[in-house]
């Protein structure tokens, strides 16, 4: 029996409480060892105790669970239980001051269940034991007192660690550093750590950039090992590569990126054929050429799993030597692709697809910006690249006949204006706006989406392992939330057919042309489910795709890298092995994990530059409106995408009550009420470009005028603390606030 087989017939076995030699007699296959082995492992994860008559059972049989114990900065915690197979998840159970049991923000405990429940009617549990610590390294700034030195954490939410002189690694005091905690402390003793680098000073930008980079795990140096492969790799293709290549160096071939991109790893074409149908192709960059398992490439690419990008920076996946050198497909040299050539009727349907390794050699290196002038008839332009002027025109009228087809079969355009920040040549923000989004980029999308819906379609016909990009249907309850704030605005939402997306549509529609809807398109965003890697082919919710995975960017993202290697051997007829397998399992947990601390990273880094934006007009009144509510205060979004808080405290004039259903603040006595998509004149108080926040308040007479019913009386919960930053943003306590399941301020991940 295998060892997870043998633990999950154990687990089940010890429902009811057992001495060991019934548990060897109910189980006669499994060996002594192997036994102990198993029930070790499950006593070690929290699952099964033994009480004082050495009777094992599940933790639950003796009021136990084991779970996530998230801090707050305010002496309590929760714990997030372990939900059991098939069973809805279980509410946080609350952790009062002096109940935490030693244990730190993201340990692994186990808990005693109370039958008690505090005053706003949650269920209270005291640690028994950490399980298993977090094991992450904190940041924080290293001050002095007397002779010794501390690292005060970024978070209130942990403790002071003291640092031994001799651990101090070189910095200095008042310095922001990276800490790795050697002991947890006890009731005498305070936490010992030992600093491993050094940010920079204290209370500047770039220290709060390289904290928030570190506490994500995200490094811009690469290994030794890893930059002497990458620099060993010839910048021109090698002859021998091209053995067994398809060469489509004769065709019309370019690239569509934006005007700042350094690194391009799609280009397209597209040719009449005979019978009146279109060949669409999208070459991508045959990174899997260069970087091959088990290299020190490989692994360092496994490891970041994409790249990281904000304001006029990239920390990159691969080094530069790849990722700008011989990966990316530049004008007029030679470069190895893998290619979709995909035979498409005049009505968006994909008639045949072939995949091939090729070489091409791209015309021109066009960006959005001139493809969407050349689109809207500039003749100027369209004189320069008249020897693709047409194409482009043919591609444009091929994606809008695709993107049609696509919203025919249920896909939801959630089309959510991004904001950016400009940086001018000094690195400082120089404006804020709306990321423009034209004809070019759409052509560009909905290539790639066919693309990637093609390969995933031919990966899960034959049933051959890859990593699928999968979104599943949303949470019931989520979406019984959005149907009960869209349902003033006339839409009828069954929450319990989250699979008719055609509902959905029907609101995302309605909302395009009407101010007072605009914030409907961003709640039904917050109400799905986020997308992720899995190795497994459970579709795409949002594109209503039933096949779908990334092929289309392998410089930025690990995922792609594994889709391409999984498809070769697919096409060459090479076994697959149960290592191919754990490996695109791996890759996928490994990819979902660095795209959420990419995603942090990026939104966090923006909130500094939008805060250094902001300083200049602090004082100033703006035109708002309120994009989150929470129990602290209100998030407003002003017209160039800044958004910031105003504190509870600072709604004058009455006692505001938190609606968690219904996501408003009401005026107790007057009934005014606030919403998301309530307009509001603020007045900007703070921006800090070291923590990211910018503070607002109302200006003067800038509350609703129109009383509206007051509604009942909520219980509030405490706020439910989650990761690091999160917490105080959820807080208002940290990083520019946030609100749950914001979007990420950065390029869309579908």
């Amino acid at each position: 029996m295998k060892p997870n087989e043998l633990q999950s017939a154990l687990y089940e076995l010890l429902a009811a409480p057992l001495r060991i030699e019934e548990i060897r007699r109910a189980l006669p296959q499994a060996g002594r060892n192997e036994l102990k082995d198993a029930l070790d492992g499950l006593i070690a994860d929290g699952r099964v105790m033994k009480n004082k008559k050495n009777r094992y059972a599940q933790s639950a049989h003796y009021g136990c669970v084991a779970g996530t114990y998230l801090a707050t900065e305010r002496a309590f915690g929760f714990v997030t239980p372990d939900a059991e197979p098939g069973a809805d998840k279980p509410d946080d159970l609350f952790i009062p001051p002096n109940a935490s049991g030693g244990a730190w923000h993201g340990d692994r405990v186990l808990v005693r269940v109370s039958e008690r429940k505090n005053s706003r009617g949650r269920t209270e549990g005291a640690v028994l034991r950490v399980l298993r610590r977090a094991d992450k390294e904190l940041t924080g700034a290293l001050v002095q007192r007397g002779k010794h030195f501390f690292v005060e954490p970024s978070s209130k939410k942990y403790p002071e660690i003291y640092i031994d002189p001799h651990d101090l690694g070189g910095a200095e005091a008042g310095d922001r550093v990276a800490v790795t905690v050697s002991h947890y402390g006890g009731e005498q003793l305070l936490p010992r750590g030992t600093v491993q680098a050094d940010l920079g000073t204290e209370g500047t930008m770039a220290a709060s950039i390289a904290s928030v980079l570190r506490e994500n795990g995200v490094f811009d140096v690469f290994p030794a090992e890893v930059l002497a492969q990458a620099e060993g790799i010839p910048q021109q293709v090698e002859p021998a590569a091209l053995d067994g290549r398809l060469d489509l160096r004769d065709k019309l071939i370019f690239t569509i990126d934006g005007d700042d991109a350094k690194d391009f790893d799609d280009a397209v074409s597209l040719e009449p054929l005979e019978n009146g149908h279109l060949l669409l192709g999208v070459h991508i960059a045959d990174v899997s050429h260069y970087v091959t398992p088990g290299s020190p490439l490989d692994g360092e690419a496994f490891r970041r799993g994409t790249s990281v990008y904000y304001p006029r920076h990239v920390v990159p996946m691969l080094p530069f030597a790849l990722s700008n050198g011989i990966c990316s497909l530049r004008p007029e040299v030679d470069r190895l692709t893998f290619s979709a050539l995909m035979e498409i009727d005049k009505d968006g349907r994909r008639h045949g697809v072939t995949f091939a390794k090729s070489v091409i050699r791209s015309r021109a290196r066009m960006t959005y910006n001139n493809v969407n002038q050349i689109l809207a008839g500039d003749e100027t332009l369209r004189a320069q690249y008249a020897f693709l002027a047409e194409t482009a025109d043919r591609m444009n009228a091929l994606a809008q006949t695709l993107h049609k087809r696509r919203i025919e079969r249920g896909a939801l355009e959630l089309d959510i204006p991004e904001a950016q920040v400009v940086v001018d040549e000094n690195g400082e923000p120089a404006e804020l706006q709306y990321r423009a989004r034209g004809e070019a980029e759409r052509l560009i999308e909905e290539f790639m989406l066919q693309a990637n819906e093609a390969v995933a379609a031919f990966m899960a016909g034959r049933g051959d392992p890859t990593v699928y990009r999968v979104h599943e249907n949303p949470d019931p309850d989520k979406l019984a939330a959005f149907a009960a704030f869209a349902r003033p605005f006339g839409y009828r939402i069954d929450p319990s057919k989250p699979e008719d997306t055609f509902q959905l549509q029907t609101v995302l529609r309605g909302a395009q042309n009407d101010p007072a809807q605009r914030a409907l398109p961003t709640l039904l965003l917050r109400s799905l489910a986020r997308a992720r890697y899995a190795d497994e082919c459970l579709g795409h919710y949002g594109l209503k795709a039933k096949f779908y995975l990334h092929f289309t960017s392998p410089i930025r993202r690990y995922p792609d890298l594994i889709a391409h290697r999984m498809l070769q051997k697919a096409l060459t007829g090479e076994a697959f092995t149960g290592a191919d397998e754990s490996m695109c399992e791996e890759a996928a947990q490994q990819s979902t994990a660095r795209e959420f601390a990419a995603d942090a990273c990026e939104r966090d880094i923006t909130a500094l530059f939008v805060a250094r934006y902001m300083q200049r007009f602090i004082g100033e009144e703006f035109d708002a409106e309120v994009s989150g509510v929470q129990p602290f205060g209100l998030f407003v979004s002003l017209a160039n995408g800044c958004e910031g808080l105003i504190r509870i405290e600072l709604l004058a004039g009455d006692f505001y009550q938190y609606d968690d259903q219904r996501m408003t603040l009401t005026g107790r006595h007057t009934g005014k009420r606030f919403t998301i998509g309530t307009p509001i004149r603020v007045k900007l108080l703070a921006a800090s470009e070291i923590t990211g926040q910018v503070d607002f308040a109302p200006a003067d007479g800038a509350l609703p005028v129109s009383p509206v019913p007051p509604t009942p009386p909520a219980q509030e919960d405490a706020p439910v603390p989650s990761g690091n930053r999160v917490a105080r943003r959820r807080q208002g306590k940290g990083r520019g606030g946030s609100r749950k399941g914001r979007k990420p301020a950065t390029r869309k991940r579908r």
